[in-house]
């Protein structure tokens, strides 16, 4: 048998090597401890809209929390950066400066009101980011703005529609506010109602959003006599609206656009809107659980988005539509980055132009020709019972 020897000065020459192999051999990098993919979001934690900030706040912050704890995007952790914008178009703007430029992000998802998308889009394409708008606004066929859901005149469209095809309306009063909301809302059922002979608007009024009363408008629409009267505003104007129109005894029928079908609705305005009928369009998040278990929507969508939010939040945590905006942002920006396989703002642009994901309001299906989110809005009939929102049948009892 052969015997091998090795001297001490061989032994220690290997493990010299070796010693110098382990330290120019990198280790792998756990997410935690890579460079992080960094996130902006702009919206309305305070302010007149800190009703829709606030929950998509929560569920920002759940998502960010959740695809970390899993190892992240591409293997890196996401840093998210959060503005208040105070429901001011002008803080928006000065948000996305600051995001796009002193952040250096690789996206912007926000902001919570369609007068600050709007506001920022000039400043959103100077800077090449993508954006992320999680707010009803009409396509601008900009380079790099994408809209998640419908736009806010395809619910328009169909709140006319509706009121035409399904309720036979000929006589129509329109109530909106100055909000872009609002006026761009008004403006399209005042194009869109060309298309129906025999249907006109008999009494058009507008209200400013800051104002506390809404009785000379209502008077006036009152005296005009209308078969139906369509609201198009938000919330707190809603809420005004729905008071007045109990004082002054009004009993037109009246049909709401679906920014006015918010919890906070429910509780600011009382029984009125069920006493009187109104019924309104909401997403239909709004009632899934009022849907089969094995419904599509709610077997898919809603029924792991509640268990993922009481698992962050605890079991009793109430989700709203505004949570449904958010996460489906947060769902297209972490497809598109995992798609793009960096966060390099041009490949994420890129990437936005192919993913396909089925959100809360509607797939996520841009296109180079078109960054509309949704070719289709969404938005289904309720009515108010026992105080919470229930699907409306026309033909039902």
């Amino acid at each position: 048998m052969t015997r091998i020897r090795v001297s001490i000065k061989v032994v220690l020459f290997l493990f010299l090597i070796f010693g110098l192999v382990l330290s120019v051999t990198p280790t792998p990098l756990r997410a935690a401890d890579a460079k992080p993919i960094k996130i902006g979001v702009i919206g309305s934690q305070s302010g007149w809209a800190g009703f829709i900030g606030t929950p998509q706040k929560e569920v920002i912050l759940a998502t960010v929390a959740d695809i970390n704890k899993k190892g992240g995007l591409l293997g890196r952790p996401i840093e998210v950066f959060i503005e208040d914008d105070q429901s001011v178009p002008t803080n928006a703007v000065i948000a996305a400066t600051k995001l796009a430029k002193d952040e250096n992000v690789a996206a912007i998802i926000g902001p919570s009101t369609t007068d600050s998308a709007a506001a920022m889009i000039n400043t959103i394409e100077q800077a090449e980011v993508p954006f992320f708008v999680q707010v009803p606004l009409g396509n601008p066929n900009k380079k790099w703005v994408f809209l998640v859901g419908p736009s806010d005149l395809a619910c328009a469209t169909h709140v006319l529609q509706y009121a035409v095809q399904t309720l036979q309306a000929k006589r129509i009063a329109l109530l909106s506010d100055t909000a872009a909301y609002g006026s761009r809302g008004a403006a399209q059922i005042n194009k869109d109602v060309k298309r129906y002979p025999g249907v006109s608007m008999v009494i058009q009024e507008r209200i400013e959003t800051s104002d506390t009363t809404v009785i000379p408008q209502l008077t006036k629409i009152k005296a005009a006599k209308p078969d139906l009267l369509i609201v198009y505003m938000t919330t707190p104007s809603a809420t005004i609206t729905a008071k007045n129109y109990k004082q002054l005894g009004m009993t037109v029928p009246v049909l709401g656009s679906n920014a006015i079908s918010t919890p906070d609705f429910l509780k600011l305005a009382g029984k009125i809107p069920e006493e009187a009928g109104w019924i309104l369009f909401t997403q239909p998040f709004s009632v899934a659980e009022m849907m089969p278990p094995d419904a599509p929507f709610r077997k898919n969508l809603y029924d792991p988005f509640k268990k993922f939010m009481k698992d962050a939040y605890g079991p009793s945590k109430e989700m709203n539509l505004f949570h449904t905006t958010a996460y489906d942002a947060m769902l297209a920006i972490s497809e598109a980055i995992k798609a793009a396989g960096s966060d390099d703002r041009h490949a994420i642009r890129d990437a936005l132009e192919k993913i396909r994901i089925e959100g809360f309001i509607g797939p996520f299906a841009c296109t180079p020709e078109s960054h509309q989110g949704s070719p289709v809005d969404p938005m289904v009939p309720v009515v108010v019972k026992n105080g919470q929102y229930v699907p409306y049948d026309h033909h039902g009892p």
